[in-house]
């Protein structure tokens, strides 16, 4: 009897054979559910991967260029040529226009509208003025710098330096001895970034420190504008040689 009971308990409480048509079901909606979860999953990271190259691409376009595939002057940087000319013909600074070209290089590779990035010269906002006025502005705050320049006795690349950090950055190689220096300018954007420094990395920048600036302005403008200003030459010479 107590074989019987237990034989009956088990006939109770085991389960009926399911059936391999149902095996075969559940087995196929746990591939696909397993298939949906790797579906999201990849969907997921693609998003992810995404934002990290939204953020990376507005990062580096609220600051100067940090990858630098060519030291030729862009078309679109050509364009603005006449412009820029007439104005520096206006203030005064032909002889700079070459200059006035990389800087544009430099700060905008000719694209957008504050294609000089002259409107925090202004205090206004980043990319407040249209290409017009920021030529305009440009110019004006070049010149101007170039007359205080000659009024401490400093260097052009001090102007140039000045034209990224601003005009307070002349007194600053005023009171510390009068000559620009990649030392100097690195002193400066280090004290005014508060110690921060952010990746930056083109062919200068690795040369010098393995690709980062202070993040205060750009420590190596002095060399990205003389670099592209030589490659102008360096074009212009071969050009007149054919």
């Amino acid at each position: 009897m107590k074989n019987s009971r237990s034989s009956n308990y088990i006939k109770r409480t085991t389960p009926p054979p399911v059936p391999s048509k149902i095996r075969r079901k559940k087995k196929r909606r746990r591939t696909i559910n397993r298939l949906k979860q790797i579906r999201n999953l990849s969907f997921l990271v693609l998003i992810l991967l995404g934002w990290t190259f939204l953020f990376r691409s507005c990062f580096s376009s609220s600051q100067e260029s940090v990858y630098v595939n060519s030291w030729a002057i862009s078309d679109d940087v050509y364009a603005y040529e006449p412009a820029l000319d007439a104005k520096a013909a206006e203030y005064g600074i032909s002889d700079y226009e070459d200059i006035l070209l990389c800087i544009m290089q430099v700060e905008s590779a000719g694209l957008g509208n504050d294609v000089m990035q002259a409107s925090e010269s202004l205090s206004l906002p980043l990319n407040t003025l249209n290409p017009e006025e920021s030529i305009e502005q440009g110019v004006s705050f070049f010149a101007s710098l170039l007359s205080k320049a000659d009024r401490l006795g400093l260097d052009l690349n001090s102007v140039i330096q000045a034209y990224n950090y601003g005009s307070g950055f002349l007194d600053y190689v005023y009171e510390h001895g009068g000559i620009y220096s990649f030392e100097l300018a690195e002193e400066f954007s280090r004290i005014n970034s508060g110690n921060e420094k952010v990746e930056y990395i083109n062919e200068i920048s690795s040369a010098k420190n393995g690709g980062y600036r202070w993040n205060y302005g750009n420590m190596f403008y002095v060399d990205l504008v003389n670099r592209y200003l030589q490659e102008l030459h360096e074009e212009r010479a071969a050009a007149n040689e054919s």
